[in-house]
């Protein structure tokens, strides 16, 4: 089962690490739009990808229930916590990118784009280094 996990936590990084590549794009006005396409297709394989890592990782934490008095493991937790809800925000606020460019959003409609990218950014590297450091 972990290396199940553990594959399933490098194809989804991987996944995450190309759609924030087109976000920066989009938001260094490399690209003026993405394509619709490309950001729901990014989106569910990344929110399968998240599904499967929590499934596999419940099944694991079955045989290691002491990990509920562990810092590092309650704080990974807060990480995925943080991801599974920033999921929602990025399935509405992704649809800006797809219609008009970063350059002509308002201060006011750029900052919920960058708090989800922020969190999105520190929700991955934080559980990934937490899930390093629990190994």
């Amino acid at each position: 089962m972990i290396t199940l996990h553990l594959s399933l936590v490098i194809l989804t990084g991987l996944c995450v690490l190309y759609s924030d590549e087109q976000a920066f794009a989009w938001v260094l006005g490399k690209k003026n739009v993405l394509s619709p396409r490309l950001v729901d297709i990014l989106h569910v394989v990344v929110s399968i990808g998240l599904s499967g890592i929590i499934a596999t990782g419940g099944i694991l934490f079955l045989s290691r229930s002491f990990l509920l008095h562990d810092p590092v493991f309650l704080t990974k937790m807060v990480f995925v916590g943080a991801l599974i809800v920033n999921g929602f925000f990025i399935d509405r606020l992704s649809v800006t990118a797809t219609e008009r460019p970063f350059a002509q959003l308002s201060k006011k409609e750029r900052m919920p784009l960058l708090i989800s990218g922020a969190v999105s950014v520190l929700g991955w590297a934080g559980a990934g280094l937490c899930g390093l450091l629990l190994g």
